[in-house]
């Protein structure tokens, strides 16, 4: 609704004022009809369109409005600075016949104070009287409201809003007074709180969408608000996540701007019809010089009269604070893995004291990580503090009597000594706080009933309990004797307004929450390079207008950026590491209290996602004592498990995976624990798999049974097993000399003494010996109570030099089959006592010297027999030969020698003609070892490359060298020997 001056072409001022009070006096006493005649003989009523003033539906013409005019006190007359409350409520469709865009109920204005300024919300206070008490204040809840001060021109400057409370006062019977609240709609919204995530959005992009939802989905918002942001300039960076954490839409949106260093203030909307309800535009803007001149123009500093034509600044007093020289401000980010650090310092002139103690004075703060976009916009974010301090440092502070005064607008100011002073650009203000107090130009009859019952209400004294916006504007009217005064705060027009901003005081606290992991694969993890998760905040507000739809853990864009993973351990390349799978219910906290900045601490178990069971049988309460790491295949069921049981005297731990059952289990071993039962199946330690094994070491492994009590030995230790071994080396040479002194080939001692020195030295150059050498790559296998190697299929023990097998008692060597023997170099059998018995318990017993001499020695009988068959004797020439040189020769006839006697004793003597025997000599080959070799460039290695066609050498055993040329295939030519060589091949370069 709006209220209309008319015109008095005809009429005097004093015959206006007279009437006007007689107009006011017989409505307000319910003499309708008085009044009405009074009105048709004062003013010409013109039709406006759904303009009504309250009850008076009943009583004018539609479409009407009623202004007021006094009389100042130099009897002249003058549009009175009057105050109308114009109120708009829409069609009722339960009440067809009921005219479009009235209400029934009329309140007058009798006096208002109010407060509106820049980065301010906007209050005013109106304590109105009515003809009729008991009015219901439900029917003034949210309505759209707008008061009109008539200017020094005759203009009117409108102030919107929205009452917010309503207050009924005491009444006389005759007079009842209300008090009603206005305010803006930042400032009602405060009384709400939402949760709500913004992705991928700068402050203004925010800000449109939250403004943008008011209009769409309030009414009474969207015909009484509306909001402007082309005075910002644009290139905000987009901010990857922003969070609205349980707080007003207002709170949000005022830390935001105030971050950004974005002011705002309301202003009545420009573009609207008389058919619009009244509404307020909330401007937004950034640079100062972006706002309008202020319709009074050039103010003058003059005492305040009713014969000026406009209206003057009667007040003025500057005022400067002492405020910081320096401002320092620090953000770690982790992209960069630096500190970002900005330091600033005031140009603001705070005199020559005032300089030197401020610059003792920093404002610093460390903000919280990757405060800003980039270090380009952390340095822009900096400045904005010291800016808000120059803007701190001085305004100036004055009242006056202008009703064309607003905030957000500039005057210039003329008159006033030190002002003029200046050059013309410096005589600019811009308002940036006004208290105003105003009252209606009642009579007085009237005004002191109606004050009377104010003072019963308690409103606008020192104990009203709601804080009066304009209490100190109203008593400046008081002394004045005026019915409007406005006190004002401004600054030099050009320096920024820029709100104060403390991530300490204007962040809404924060608490741990509970969230979702999220991803585009339920169970599986979905990460970012830097092991960053996406989450979900279950409540949360989804952008309904975007499509979003809450749910468990499909992923949106709209839900969250990326989220860092608290770990106890993180260095570059190294730490601990296990993401949250999707779907995992997590719990965040905020770094530095900023809900742009949550951090996964810790996941949580819920009802559907149990605790762990291990060994896929364990379950809780019952299994409690259990403890551990259970992981879960992705898209699978099976499952890696670190698990340890505390069970009172069954303690173990078990690392172990599914995959091929591999376990290693340690400790106090039972088969898996359920309901806290286990059945125990041994001690110690187990390392299975239903697959392969491997045990691998670049250096000595020990594989011992020689008990160490609480492993408080070294690591390598086995002085039991080097016992072994001395024991070992002993007997072997002892034997080995002994057989060699008696005709047994040499042994070789050197190869196991060798070995025996590397397992001695094996702990050096470790934290036991740092100065020792050691680090040769043996196995030692030793046990203190015997050793066993079994299979049911075949053992293959091989050797690059010797292998030196001695028992200190028996050797014992069985076969079921085939016992082969076989050696390059020469065979030496040696038994020190007890002889040497070979058998042949079945089958032929052999014995060839295929290529030199057999001999058989004895010291003592030499005994051969046949027991079923022939011995047999054969060779080209058969000689036996006594001691004392006896001889007999067969071959080639049979020759008998002896220097003694010749006895032949026998029954008889035939003899016949001549005979001979056939020989059965065997036939022996003439085969020499030979051997082609593969040159590789790592033998060691099965599949390591060949060397086609490179140089070689080959050193024999005998000492002689051969060298050649290797073929595509990287083989060498064909080496033939008598005997059996060790050889060692260098592969040469080729140069």
């Amino acid at each position: 609704m709006r209220a209309l001056t008319p015109s008095f072409p005809d009429i005097d001022a004093k015959s206006v004022c007279a009437f006007s009070h007689k107009l006011l006096g017989e409505y307000i006493f319910g003499n309708l009809d008085a009044a009405l005649h009074v009105l048709s003989k004062v003013v010409q009523i013109g039709r406006f369109p759904e303009v009504a003033f309250g009850r008076a539906v009943n009583l004018l013409p539609p479409q009407t409005g009623v202004s007021l005019i006094r009389s100042s006190a130099h009897g002249s007359a003058q549009p009175a600075r009057t105050v109308w409350l114009n109120r708009y409520e829409p069609p009722h469709p339960a009440s067809p016949g009921k005219q479009k865009g009235f209400v029934d109920d009329v309140l007058l204005v009798k006096q208002v104070t109010g407060v509106e300024g820049i980065c301010a919300p906007l209050e005013y206070r109106l304590l109105c009287v009515a003809a009729k008490a008991n009015l219901p204040l439900k029917q003034f809840m949210a309505m759209p409201v707008e008061l009109q001060f008539v200017t020094s021109t005759g203009g009117l400057r409108s102030v919107c809003g929205i009452v917010d409370g309503a207050e009924e006062g005491e009444s006389d019977g005759g007079l009842a007074t209300y008090l009603l609240t206005m305010r803006d709609a930042l400032s009602i919204s405060e009384k709400g709180s939402n949760t709500r995530i913004f992705r991928g959005m700068s402050e203004v992009e925010i800000s449109n969408v939250i403004l943008g939802d008011w209009l769409h989905e309030n009414p009474v918002l969207a015909r009484a608000f509306n909001f402007e942001t082309w005075r910002l300039k644009s290139g905000y960076p987009r901010r990857e996540f922003t969070m609205q954490y349980k707080e007003s839409d207002t709170a949000f949106l005022r830390r935001l701007w105030k971050r950004r260093g974005i002011a705002w203030f309301f202003q009545p909307t420009a573009e609207r019809s008389p058919k619009d309800a009244p509404a307020h535009t909330l401007i937004l803007f950034d640079n100062a010089y972006s706002l309008e001149k202020n319709a009074a123009g050039i103010v003058r500093y003059h005492r305040d009269d009713g014969t000026e034509k406009a209206d003057s600044i009667t007040a003025w007093h500057p005022v400067r604070r002492l405020t910081p020289g320096r401002v320092r401000r620090q953000s770690w980010d982790y992209k960069t893995a630096r500190m970002d650090n900005v330091m600033h310092s005031s140009l603001s002139d705070q005199g020559e004291l005032g300089n030197q103690l401020a610059a003792g004075l920093n404002d610093s703060l460390i903000h919280v990580q990757h405060a800003g976009h980039n270090p380009d916009d952390y340095r822009a974010l900096s400045e904005l503090r010291m800016a808000h301090h120059e803007f701190d440092s001085k305004c100036v502070r004055g009242e006056s009597g202008g009703r064309e005064f607003c905030p957000g607008q500039w005057v210039a100011v003329t008159g006033h000594a030190g002002i003029d002073a200046h050059p013309p650009d410096k005589r600019e203000f811009v308002f940036t706080e006004l208290r105003v107090a105003a009252e209606n130009n009642l009579p007085k009859t009237l005004r002191d009933r109606a004050n009377r019952l104010f003072a019963l209400n308690r409103w606008g004294t020192d104990d009203d309990t709601n804080a009066d916006p304009g209490t100190g504007a109203a008593e400046a009217s008081a002394e004045r004797d005026g019915r409007y005064t406005v006190q004002f705060t401004c600054v030099r027009r050009g320096i920024p307004i820029v709100a104060a901003y403390d991530p300490r005081v204007d962040l809404p606290r924060t608490g741990n929450e509970t969230v979702v992991v999220i991803g585009p694969e339920a169970g599986g993890v979905y990460c970012d390079e830097l092991g960053r998760v996406r989450v979900r905040f279950p409540g949360s507000r989804p952008d309904e207008r975007a499509g979003a739809v809450i749910t468990t853990d499909k992923l949106t864009e709209h839900d969250s950026a990326w989220v860092p993973v608290c770990s106890g351990w993180a260095g570059a390349l190294y730490g601990a590491i296990s993401l949250p799978r999707v779907g995992t219910s997590a719990v965040i906290c905020f770094m530095g209290g900023d809900p742009d900045k949550p951090i996964i601490i810790s996941a949580t178990h819920s009802g559907v996602s149990p605790p762990p069971s291990f060994s896929h049988v364990s379950s809780l309460p019952g299994d409690r004592h259990l403890s551990g790491i259970v992981s879960r295949e992705i898209g699978g069921t099976r499952s890696n498990q670190l698990r340890i049981d505390d069970t009172t005297g069954q303690i173990s731990a078990q690392l172990a995976s599914d995959h091929a059952s591999t376990q290693l289990n340690l400790g106090f071993l039972t088969h898996p624990r359920s309901k806290g039962e286990a059945t125990p199946r041994g001690d110690g330690f187990e390392l299975a798999s239903n697959d392969g094994g491997s045990i691998r070491t670049a250096k000595s492994l020990l594989i011992s049974t020689w008990q160490r009590l609480d492993a408080c030995a070294n690591q390598l230790s086995a002085e039991e097993h080097l016992g072994l071994m001395q024991d070992c080396a002993e007997l072997f040479k002892s034997l080995g000399q002994v057989a060699f002194e008696n005709q047994g080939l040499a042994l070789d001692p050197a190869p196991q003494a060798e070995l025996r020195d590397h397992i001695k030295a094996a702990p050096g150059g470790g934290n036991t010996d740092p100065e020792g050498i050691g680090g040769e790559p043996t196995l030692s296998v030793t046990s203190a109570a015997g050793m066993a190697l079994t299979t049911p299929k075949t053992i293959v023990c091989y050797a690059g030099v010797n292998i030196d097998t001695v028992a200190q008692q028996h050797m014992q060597l069985s076969s079921g089959q085939c016992f082969n023997l076989n050696a390059g170099k020469g065979i030496s059998l040696f038994s020190h006592h007890d002889g040497i018995r070979a058998i042949a318990h079945y089958g032929k017993f052999v014995m060839q010297s295929q290529h030199d001499d057999t001999e058989i020695n004895s010291a003592k009988n030499v005994m051969i027999t046949a027991t079923d068959g022939i011995i047999s004797l054969m060779a080209k020439e058969i000689r036996l030969i006594a001691e004392d040189g006896s001889f007999t020769k067969i071959g080639g006839g049979i020759t008998n020698g002896t220097d003694g006697d010749i006895k032949n004793q026998a029954a008889n003597f035939p003899f016949s003609g001549p005979a001979t025997m056939a020989t059965e000599l065997p036939t022996f080959g003439s085969s020499a070892p030979d051997q082609k070799f593969v040159l590789k460039y790592a033998p060691q290695i099965e599949e390591a490359p060949i060397a086609p066609n490179r140089k070689f050498e080959i050193d024999m055993s005998d000492g002689s060298t051969l060298k050649g040329i290797s073929d595509a295939m990287g083989k060498t030519s064909l080496l033939e020997r008598e005997a059996m060589h060790i050889v060692d091949i260098r592969i040469l370069t080729d140069e």
